[in-house]
């Protein structure tokens, strides 16, 4: 595969355990419906997004940091390489700032069922050092009403999460 990520073609730039049950997106549809660059950037997008919210609780810890590629190779089919890769552009751009970027994208390319597979893939990330922050679950919360679902939905997500991350 070995797709490269160093500037996704169409973004302006202006954050468990097992997650493959977590976290599918629906990547065929984005790729009938645009191609590979979309697929490009529904994949930054969703780096960065679970970039952001490991990050927002301004500690490093190495289990988030493998939720979140256990998530992106689970989701779609990337190998370590091309994790790592993608990663490093995120970190690179510092593309975590631009969150309404992110959820516009996701809002023009997943449907319902996907945005709560994104949701409870955040709060896994979240959940996998141990620990819930404030900062985490405001992030969330935020993303969640961005891409528009309600509450009751976010918790239903939260729920599923911490069930798959004990």
């Amino acid at each position: 595969m070995n797709a490269h990520y160093n500037k996704p073609p169409l973004l302006r730039i202006d954050k468990v355990t097992d997650l493959g049950s977590i976290f599918r997106i629906n990547t065929q549809r984005a790729e009938r419906e645009q191609g590979e660059a979309a697929l490009q950037e529904i994949r930054y997008a969703a780096a960065a997004l679970l970039m952001v919210c490991a990050n927002s609780d301004f500690e490093e810890h190495p289990e988030e940091l493998r939720a979140i590629k256990r998530a992106l190779e689970q989701s779609f089919g990337l190998d370590d390489a091309d994790v790592q890769e993608l990663l490093a552009a995120v970190e690179e751009q510092d593309g975590v700032r631009r969150l309404q970027e992110f959820t516009r994208l996701v809002n023009e390319h997943f449907g319902d069922a996907d945005k709560k597979l994104l949701i409870e893939n955040l709060w896994a990330v979240a959940f996998a050092d141990g620990r819930l922050d404030r900062y985490e679950e405001q992030y969330i919360s935020r993303v969640a009403f961005m891409i528009n679902l309600d509450a009751g939905v976010v918790e239903a997500c939260r729920a599923v999460a911490a069930e798959a991350c004990e």
